[in-house]
């Protein structure tokens, strides 16, 4: 019974560290995604909102007068293409749907190392149980 509680144990730290090192990163693709994204939309919203006035505004504007409509469409590609890499990235390497099986896998393990320690559940049945759960998170190493 030692043994299985201290590979429930070590499972979980395992599955713990998964979730702290990919949450941010899943956070940050999300935000990049957002940000980007709009930003995006918003350069190229000028011109298509504002027309010619709204680039000559601009225009007026900075000393010496810069190439806005140029900028404004780099802008609009670069920020468009950083929200494009960041949700690819993030759909897949599947990050959201691995870090929701992480976390379930985090509490049942959790549960069943009470279970076990508390004397609530038979070692074979905890063993059937421990198996089911590893088998969630099989991508963790």
């Amino acid at each position: 019974m030692e043994d299985l509680l201290q590979k429930i144990i070590s499972k979980r730290n395992s599955v713990h560290s998964y979730i702290i090192r990919h949450e941010p990163r899943n956070r940050i693709l999300i935000n990049v995604a957002i940000i980007c994204g709009v930003i995006g939309t918003a350069l190229a919203g000028i011109p298509a909102i504002g027309g010619a006035g709204a680039i000559e505004s601009i225009k007026a504007a900075t000393q010496p007068s810069l190439p806005v409509w140029q900028l404004l469409c780099i802008g609009a590609s670069l920020s468009t293409m950083s929200a494009t890499i960041a949700t690819t990235l993030r759909s897949n390497h599947d990050i959201s749907n691995r870090l929701a099986k992480a976390q379930a896998c985090e509490a049942r393990l959790e549960m069943l190392e009470l279970l076990l320690t508390n004397n609530q559940i038979e070692t074979k049945q905890a063993i059937e149980k421990y198996g089911e759960y590893s088998s969630d998170v099989g991508f963790i190493r």
